[in-house]
């Protein structure tokens, strides 16, 4: 399965990258980064005025065990 992200603001400071660009995902990983994509086997997702960046982890993280089980959710 092929994803094709068009038209959104790729910021990767490892990359020195910060600008409008095609993200082409392939099986789950990403294959190309460039600025004009062409894949007609994909499916498609408008990014203009979104921005793409890597994977963010959340360093804010609240242990509640013991007793606070029930608010270790997404929702919280």
């Amino acid at each position: 399965m092929k994803l094709l992200l068009k038209g959104g603001r790729v910021i990767d400071p490892a990359n020195e990258l910060d600008r409008i660009m095609d993200v082409l995902i392939d099986n789950g990983k990403i294959a190309v980064v460039k600025e004009k994509i062409e894949a007609e086997d994909a499916t498609v997702y408008d990014l203009t005025g979104k921005v793409v960046t890597p994977g963010w982890v959340d360093i804010h993280v609240h242990l509640r065990e013991p007793g606070f089980e029930g608010k270790e959710t997404i929702l919280t």
